[in-house]
């Protein structure tokens, strides 16, 4: 029988962000999304620090990550208006993919945007951002419309996606 790969190992706990985190939350952001579609580290501070900011941190529980790094992967999410909210970034580091961490972050995020009373929430994600795609309507999110040159410095489309809580 094949031994289990050091991350199959691995447990992921969800935690609230910390400021101690921010550095590292901005390294993932760069590593999973390119540049122009990254956010920049004041656009990521100013998302994080807003007063209605949902941020969950998600963290290698038994043992670290192959980088030596705790953090496996995050959620911004803003409760943006009355009854509603907005997811602005998920990001999971790529040894942490395929284990179930962006469902959780998601359904994390989505109760803390149930109990600030949002009863709907939002986000947009590239066209052709398909492991997204997939994640997002597994989760019962709809696609609303199509944004034309959302990134702009990539000449690329997003879809505004949705769902009620």
């Amino acid at each position: 029988m094949k031994e289990a790969t050091h991350i199959e190992r691995a447990g992921f706990a969800i935690r609230d962000y910390r400021p101690e985190d921010f550095e590292l939350l901005w390294r993932i952001d760069q590593r999973c999304f390119p540049a122009g579609i990254s956010y920049s580290q004041s656009d990521l501070d100013s998302f994080i620090a807003d007063r209605d900011a949902v941020t969950l941190v998600a963290e290698f529980s038994d043992t670290d990550s192959a980088s030596g790094d705790r953090i496996a992967g995050f959620v911004v999410a803003h409760a943006t208006g009355p009854g509603y909210g907005r997811v602005l970034t998920l990001d999971v580091v790529p040894e942490a993919r395929r284990f179930g961490l962006g469902s959780r972050l998601m359904n994390a995020c989505e109760e803390r945007l149930r109990a600030l009373e949002c009863k709907e929430v939002y986000l947009e994600t590239a066209v052709n951002n398909e492991a997204a795609l997939r994640l997002y309507r597994k989760l019962g999110y709809e696609v609303l419309r199509v944004l034309p040159q959302y990134y702009s410095s990539h000449s690329l489309d997003a879809f505004q996606m949705g769902k009620k809580l």
